[in-house]
């Protein structure tokens, strides 16, 4: 077959999936490419998506599985409380802290992701976390970031109710001297947004290594842009995220066991 028939086989093998396995497999895939590009911290950070058609249930990985081991029926079914509804294990403390509460308030974060992961991290254990926006992935960025400038730990209870007064009506949480915390609709737009934003932040960060003046985009440009630019990147990052599955699936045979 060519590479678009084998594209258009895999993406009908994924659609025959009931809405569950999908959403099982979709993270299954990020938690196993994230760890393919050194993102996860031992087996702790945290993955995690709505069960579809019960919003007050969300699904994590068991506490102790290792990234690159999990497969789709691994995943804990947790309700909002942290209760476990169904699978074998326990769910890590930091999960329910920090998912858990956007789970709750935030309806649009159908998909949470978050990391330590190293180019991200590294801003925000700068005094000014923002970074500029200078390089093709961070212009999917402008008005998408908000900052939690405090650090707090992620056992303690409050640390869900600074994060959602950080977050506000915005994507992605840049957290002083922690890491970073996506949201999304579904697992491939906020994938491709934390593989974006690792670009943006490394481009950026071998770019200040040089010791000369960064150029940075006009502002008219940005607004210019900033629309298509967000289009774009949704229709690419679906895209991407399915070839990954597509890699993923070839070489990885237990991946569906």
């Amino acid at each position: 077959m060519t590479a678009v028939q084998t594209m258009r086989a895999y993406d009908e093998a994924f659609a025959n999936l009931d809405p569950c396995t999908q959403i099982r497999l979709d993270l299954t895939v990020a938690h196993r490419w994230a760890a393919r590009w050194n993102w996860n911290e031992g087996v702790v950070n945290h993955f995690t998506a709505v069960v579809p058609g019960h919003p007050d249930r969300f699904y994590a990985i068991p506490y102790g599985v290792h990234w690159t081991e999990v497969r789709p029926r691994d995943f804990l079914t947790v309700s909002l409380d942290g209760s476990i509804v169904e699978g074998d294990g326990e769910i890590e403390l930091t999960s329910l802290m920090i998912h858990g509460a956007m789970h709750r308030a935030l309806p649009r974060a159908q998909v949470i992701l978050h990391t330590h992961q190293p180019h991200i991290t590294a801003f925000t254990c700068l005094v000014d976390q923002s970074f500029d926006i200078c390089n093709q992935p961070s212009l999917h960025f402008p008005g998408r970031i908000a900052y939690l400038n405090e650090y707090g730990l992620a056992t303690e209870s409050s640390i869900g109710g600074a994060i959602l007064d950080a977050i506000g009506s915005r994507d992605i949480l840049m957290m002083a001297n922690h890491g970073v915390t996506v949201c999304g609709p579904n697992v491939s737009q906020a994938f491709d947004d934390l593989y974006m934003l690792d670009r943006a932040c490394q481009v950026q960060l071998l770019a200040h290594a040089s010791g000369r003046p960064l150029r940075t985009v006009a502002p008219s440009v940005i607004t210019s842009m900033m629309d298509s630019v967000r289009a774009k990147a949704i229709q690419e990052g679906d895209q991407h995220f399915r070839a990954l599955r597509r890699v993923l699936w070839r070489e990885e045979p237990n991946l569906l066991e």
